[in-house]
């Protein structure tokens, strides 16, 4: 993981105006991401000059890859991992590390979307390519990493994060596609991604409005994804038997038909997804870098308790050595003196069912206790640059969670782990949200489906990039095993019966997921399967639900 940093002037300034006057605005926080190697270059381009700038934290390869990259023919800065593909074996990556060869492939190539494409893992990037005299830039489709660009008067400046108060006004760089800028005329070009996406014209738009000028498009045709069909009978007799059932003896009749070709698909999937995040990074803590070995915890998971993180927790026990712990990680913001919130007491709750499963593992829960005055102190001194360009009062309060989660640190103990594996995706392919009951209620299968494929396209415009800024801020890489290419593919390819089944006729906590849930139960966590969805924002009570989530956020 590193933290990007490049400025383009087309003035071509010399290197120590640049260094003086703009990177020394960011250094402090790219730093923060990246603690164990920094390194900035300058190049003078035709009619501009380029300085760019990267820090990094080592969790990939036999031995750290200090960034930039460059050659005589071109530079690179890569935040990224690369989890499959044909483009790096996993072999390569463990004795050389992916950034090396993604380099030699960009280097060895006349097209990088060709590169890029082929690439299953989360990824924001900066190329230049000194001889064409091209820039290019962009995020993986997913938008699971930060990228933004900003521009006052005379530069670009493209980066993983931003401050408020700069003469650079920014916004999140759109995961539409890769963009290019050629230095020679200014003509900005974009490849766009072939997955579908309804947002496509509206954040070129925006990016369009943003740099002021019209950006060339190469032609492309959108993949489409699994349209509605109207279920048969036979399809869906297995549902209108468990409506009938009693709440608890739903999961074990799911478990003995053939819905259980779906789920072990999907833990054989999630398991695949784990093992690629964890045993991808270096076997030392934070604390431990210098020494190359320990047996402190490395992984950590952010934990409330839920049926989305106690099946990542329980997969995770899996790959992680049994004399090493694994940190659960729960947050809890005061209310009237008390931590005793509701993500505090589901997490103790399923806290004692991983332990019932993994009796040998040393499982650390973790509880951050967060009292109002530091909210608004640490909100104040840095969350809100890391939150911006976003201002919503969901922003603010998502981001201030999972800042608080992610720096780990109690009273006595701070959680040395590299990687935090979190659930977030979950809802969007299982359909876990209260609009997916609601939209099921009014429109039956097809409105369900709908707002599925509504959530998932709107996804790489959401969040992500901002919970990437927060996290990274610690020096942690967050890691996302439910948004792993191969299982997205597999949950995409399904009808909406076959991952949920929101139905009034189903308690709370049964019907919504069903399929994830399934594959919790048939893994003994008997009581997370059953628990009801809780956003963190109400399960850990940062958030007065009396406010508009989507109203701009005073506090920031």
């Amino acid at each position: 993981m590193c933290g990007i940093f490049c400025l383009i002037s087309l003035q071509n300034n010399p290197e120590i105006l640049l260094q003086k006057f703009q990177f020394k605005l960011f250094e402090k926080s790219l730093l923060r991401r990246g603690p164990n190697s920094v390194k900035t270059a300058f190049h003078k381009l035709k009619d501009s000059s380029v300085l760019i700038a990267a820090s990094v934290l080592w969790l990939q390869g036999a031995d750290m890859t200090v960034q930039p990259l460059e050659d005589d023919k071109s530079v690179l800065i890569y935040n990224g991992d690369v989890f499959g593909g044909t483009l790096i074996t996993e072999e390569l990556r463990q004795s050389v590390g992916d950034t090396k060869l993604f380099f030699e492939a960009l280097t060895k190539s006349d097209n990088v979307f060709h590169v890029l494409r082929d690439i299953q893992g989360p990824y924001a990037f900066v190329y230049i390519n000194i001889l064409d005299n091209k820039i290019y830039f962009g995020r993986d489709s997913y938008g699971r990493r930060s990228l933004l660009i900003g521009k006052n008067a005379n530069e670009i400046v493209v980066t993983s994060v931003a401050m408020r108060h700069t003469e650079f006004e920014f916004i999140e760089l759109p995961c539409i596609g890769i963009f290019s800028i050629d230095l020679k005329t200014g003509k900005w070009q974009v490849l766009p991604w072939k997955r579908k996406n309804k947002n496509f014209n509206e954040k070129l738009q925006e990016i369009e409005l943003f740099v002021e000028q019209k950006i060339l498009i190469e032609l492309f045709q959108f993949k489409q994804f699994k349209s509605f069909s109207v279920p048969n009978k036979s399809q869906l007799e297995i549902l209108e038997e468990i409506v009938l059932l009693p709440p608890d003896d739903v999961f074990c009749k799911l478990t003995n038909s053939s819905y259980i070709d779906n789920v072990l698909h999907l833990k054989t999937l999630l398991e695949n997804s784990v093992r690629k995040r964890i045993l991808s990074q270096p076997q030392f803590c934070q604390d431990c870098f210098k020494q190359y070995t320990c047996d402190h915890a490395v992984t950590g998971v952010l934990f409330s308790g839920g049926v989305d993180c106690a099946v990542l927790a329980l997969l995770t026990d899996k790959f992680v050595e049994k004399t090493r712990p694994i940190d659960l990680i729960n947050v809890a913001f005061e209310k009237e003196g008390s931590y005793n919130t509701p993500d505090r007491l589901t997490g103790l709750s399923t806290l004692s069912e991983l332990q019932i499963l993994c009796p040998e593992r040393i499982w650390n829960f973790v509880e951050v206790n967060v009292t109002r005055q530091e909210l608004d102190s640490c909100r104040a001194e840095r969350i809100s640059d890391l939150i911006y360009p976003l201002k919503s009062i969901l922003d603010d309060s998502l981001g201030c969670a999972l800042w608080f989660a992610s720096r780990a640190s109690t009273a006595t103990y701070r959680s040395p782990c590299r990687t935090l594996l979190v659930g977030m995706g979950a809802d969007e392919l299982f359909g876990g949200y209260t609009k997916h009951r609601a939209a099921f209620q009014k429109r039956g299968w097809q409105g369900l489906h709908e707002i599925l494929e509504e959530d998932w396209q709107n996804l790489p415009h959401r969040n992500l990039a901002r919970d990437d800024r927060v996290v990274s801020d610690h020096g942690r890489q967050l890691r996302t095993p439910y948004l792993d290419e191969e299982v997205v593919d597999f949950i995409q390819s399904l009808n909406c019966w076959d991952k949920t089944f929101p139905s009034n006729e189903l308690p709370q906590g049964i019907g919504e997921k069903i399929l994830l849930r399934t594959l919790a139960n048939y893994l003994d966590l008997k009581n997370a399967a059953r628990l009801k969805k809780r956003a963190l924002q109400f399960g850990s009570r940062i958030a007065n639900p009396k406010e508009n989530a989507h109203e701009t956020s005073l506090r920031l």
